[in-house]
């Protein structure tokens, strides 16, 4: 089975940095939150004592610390998914795609006609996307609606992506109805590769 990486279209630099600037205002956004707490401490301190040598100690102390509790009580990528609700794991799928070059179209929460996602590669190569937020196995519901979705959208593949993981029956019945499944490891490894944290 080929793997989501093997698809990927060639990001330009533009698209790269797309996809790495969201990742790094995340971060910068809780950096300017330890300063500003770490500036803010420094100036009453500043008020309060008539030397600097315990200001810059308790700055120093004040902005390590905070930004270290900010860094810890980020969660992972992988507790965030699984505590995504469905349309909320569906619209980062679309973040997800379009950072790695994809054009993504997502379709209405209802009445979707089993494709949640419809994505177009540069080369035109249309696959139509169920997204799965599940806390429990993927079955065969999953492969039968993807797979009824691609001939109704005009599309030349499907695609399973879940949180979780499939059983059996759902790998057998996505081999000859050309679905790929993308489990939990493989989207999670995927997401990484194109910088999302």
């Amino acid at each position: 089975m080929i793997r989501i990486k093997d698809c990927i279209v060639r990001k330009t630099d533009e698209q790269i940095q797309k996809g790495g600037n969201r990742t790094m205002q995340k971060q910068m956004k809780r950096r300017m939150m330890a300063l500003l707490f770490a500036v803010t401490g420094g100036v009453a301190t500043y008020f309060f004592s008539s030397s600097w040598e315990p200001l810059i100690l308790i700055v120093s102390i004040v902005g390590c610390t905070l930004f270290l509790i900010l860094s810890f009580l980020t969660p992972s990528l992988a507790n965030r998914l699984d505590r995504m609700e469905g349309r909320e794991f569906e619209e980062w799928l679309v973040e997800l795609f379009e950072t790695a070059g994809y054009r993504v179209e997502l379709t209405p929460a209802s009445r979707d006609f089993g494709a949640d996602l419809l994505i177009e590669d540069a080369q035109g190569y249309r696959i139509a996307i169920q997204a799965k937020r599940y806390g429990s196995v993927v079955g065969l519901e999953a492969v039968q609606q993807v797979a009824a979705a691609v001939p109704f959208y005009g599309m030349d593949e499907g695609w399973v992506v879940t949180n979780s993981t499939y059983t059996e029956a759902a790998y057998r019945l996505a081999e000859p109805n050309r679905v790929r499944l993308i489990d939990r490891n493989e989207l999670l490894e995927f997401a990484h590769e194109i910088g999302f944290r």
